[in-house]
């Protein structure tokens, strides 16, 4: 009984002593489990972490691109509006002097109306010897007398009413106030507003240079990363740069002085500068109303067709009817280009304002440059025809005749081409000049009434006759011709009014103020530039047509992804770190080993380092809303922002195709595709 007692006592104590090896075993698996669980956890919790610091860096960097990219987007719709006030201001300055051409128009037409009267009627007035006796017989016969009295005392009153209309013109001298006061005025406000666009591209400027940095910092105020951002903010920079004509109002590196005016003397079709100034130019003559259409009082025709029936008002409107019905009358306003707006006697012809075609390199017709601006109110008239039989009608004119001896100026239809009948007529009109002209140069060239020492400058001649007073230049017009010369007793005295081409000084013209002007010129290989820049080569939808890209590349540190900084917005991961690094190394197999710090795109470019790398661009671009097809251009507000794809600019630039060959690398795992993409 014993030897059984003590046999089931050694057997219960061995199973308690296999029983207690087989627990041990089982603490120390459930310690190796519970290390891995606690591995995984703080995996998960790393990657998680990771992962929402990639998508929060990624939505920084793209906040970053975009802001600029706005920015840059006001500032071309602000560039514009400038650019629109600009061309109102040039639209206005063409209204003023069509107003001071028509307003000389009206002194020589009413002065020329006079010296008809007297041509016709030689018993009013001072009269020649012949005359006073042959008045004297026609003034006593029955009737006729009582009809030249009576013509001769509304031509009295006719001349009563010129000779004050004369002075009191002459005392508020209009030609002064507009030309050397209004009009440059005009200019003045377009130099303001060239100032104020070069203001907003140098502050979007520093925008691009520091990468929108504001929107980085109130995004994540944990992230450093000044040496990506000043490599892409170069980058932007010069982009930004590019987007702008150096030769119209300067670029953000190579700024130019706003009141200084575009070269008056470029023409060429190779000269940035005439492209540009022809740009403002086509634009300015194609707007036409020198005010606001919808205003009663807006001359719907006062810069194109200066007809007396379109100008007088509508109460009036019968007598400029007829008036333009009797009177060959034309006026017209325009922008012109140097050396092509001659505004005096040319074998070619002198006016060329009405001028339609552009051969290269002479932008006459739809591409004027707005070197000088030219308006003129021509007008002619003729009694009958030129010749009856043998004699000469001195009350009618030739296009070949000498216009000081005619009533307007008769040139009408004078030279070869018949698609430009006025380029010979002057009489009556104003051109305002830059300095670089040959004539005029010095203040403009005025078609106006001279009288004897008035106006004062060079081209003025004081008028011959009795009549000087009144601005009349008395010609001899002999009506038969023999071979000898004219017959005795067969000149008969013409007046007109003395119109002359008079250089007072009163109508300079400064030429183009600088403005802003988008041309997507393939102006150098890459940006930075580098080589010669050159105009003749366009950018290609590859270059994005010289629409500026905005780039941003972020870096975050395993340091910065720790997040020190309280943020609100972002999450701390300080207890559940390992080690002061933050970094978490295991091993599976001697091959296979992850460390969750080096979980970043490869990027090789300085100022890239571990941690989490993002790219990310903006574009600034334009748009029509509709179905339009427009040039990208700064004169019409419609340039929007908006993220753009990277490989969409991957052959944009040498450094971009460096980035975008860098990002899009092959991964080499399903974790890196998920942190990285």
């Amino acid at each position: 009984m014993i030897s059984i007692a003590l046999r089931r006592l050694l057997q219960r104590k061995e199973r308690v002593v296999l029983s207690g090896a087989e627990g041990g075993q089982a603490l120390v698996l459930a310690c190796v489990l519970m290390l891995v669980l606690s591995i995984s956890v703080l995996t998960t919790v790393h990657l998680g972490h990771l992962v929402a610091e990639r998508v929060r860096l990624q939505n920084t960097a793209d906040a970053a691109a975009h802001s600029m990219a706005l920015m840059e987007a006001r500032a071309f719709n602000f560039y514009a509006f400038a650019n629109r006030a600009q061309v109102s201001h040039y639209v206005s300055a063409m209204a003023w002097q069509s107003y001071l051409s028509f307003i000389y128009f009206t002194e020589a037409f009413l002065t020329d109306m006079y010296g008809m009267f007297k041509t016709l009627d030689k018993c009013a007035g001072e009269r020649s010897l012949f005359w006073k006796v042959a008045c004297q017989v026609l003034e006593r016969l029955p009737y006729v007398g009582k009809v030249i009295e009576t013509v001769n005392q509304i031509i009295g009153v006719y001349r009563s009413f010129l000779v004050m209309f004369q002075k009191a013109l002459r005392t508020a001298n209009p030609d002064y106030l507009i030309g050397r006061v209004i009009i440059p005025a005009h200019r003045v406000l377009n130099q303001g507003m060239a100032a104020a666009s070069e203001m907003m591209m140098l502050s979007v400027l520093g925008q691009a240079l520091s990468t929108a940095g504001e929107v980085i910092e109130q995004n994540d105020p944990n992230l450093d990363s000044k040496a990506s951002r000043a490599v892409t903010g170069a980058l932007s920079a010069c982009l930004f740069d590019r987007a702008h004509l150096r030769e119209a109002n300067g670029s953000p590196f190579a700024p130019r002085n706003p009141f200084s005016a575009i070269s008056p003397t470029a023409v060429q079709e190779k000269s940035k500068q005439s492209r540009a100034k022809r740009a403002m130019g086509g634009i300015v003559n194609a707007t036409r109303l020198g005010c606001d259409a919808s205003e009663d009082a807006c001359q719907r025709n006062l810069l194109t067709s200066r007809r007396i029936g379109n100008i007088l008002p509508g109460f009036l409107s019968g007598l400029g009817g007829f008036v333009d019905h009797v009177v060959s009358k034309s006026g017209q306003t325009r922008f012109l280009t140097h050396s092509l707006a001659k505004g005096f006697d040319d074998p070619e012809g002198g006016n060329l304002i009405r001028h339609w075609r552009d051969p290269p390199d002479s932008p006459q017709g739809m591409m004027a440059q707005g070197d000088n601006i030219g308006a003129d109110d021509i007008y002619s008239i003729k009694l009958g025809p030129s010749r009856i039989g043998p004699f000469r009608n001195p009350l009618s004119c030739r296009d070949d005749d000498n216009y000081w001896s005619c009533w307007g100026d008769p040139r009408e239809g004078k030279g070869d081409d018949s698609t430009l009948p006025f380029r010979y007529m002057m009489k009556t009109s104003v051109w305002a000049m830059n300095q670089a002209e040959s004539r005029g140069g010095d203040g403009g060239i005025h078609w106006r009434v001279s009288y004897p020492g008035w106006p004062r400058g060079r081209g003025q001649r004081d008028p011959s006759g009795e009549e000087g007073e009144v601005g009349l230049h008395r010609n001899n017009v002999c009506v038969l011709s023999s071979l000898t010369g004219c017959v005795p007793g067969m000149d008969i005295a013409v007046f007109v009014a003395n119109v002359r081409p008079i250089q007072d000084r009163n109508h300079p013209w400064g030429g183009i103020v600088p403005f802003m002007h988008f041309e997507p010129g393939d102006y150098a290989d890459q940006c930075p530039m580098s080589g010669t820049p050159s105009g003749a080569e366009v950018a290609t939808r590859r270059r994005q047509f010289n629409q500026p890209s905005t780039w941003v590349v972020l870096n975050k540190s395993p340091g910065q992804l720790r997040n020190p900084i309280p943020d609100e917005s972002a999450s701390r991961i300080g207890p559940a770190l390992l080690n002061p690094q933050g970094a978490i190394k295991f091993e599976l197999t001697k091959s296979l080993s992850l460390t969750l710090e080096d979980v970043q795109p490869p990027f090789d470019l300085p100022g890239f380092g571990q941690g989490l790398n993002v790219l990310s661009r903006g574009q600034v671009y334009y748009h029509r809303p509709g179905n339009w097809t427009e040039q990208p251009n700064f004169f019409n507000p419609y340039w929007r922002p908006r993220l753009a794809s990277i490989y969409q600019a991957r052959d944009e630039l040498p450094l971009l195709q460096k980035l975008s060959s860098i990002w899009s690398r092959q991964v080499g795992s399903d974790l890196r595709a998920i942190v990285t993409h």
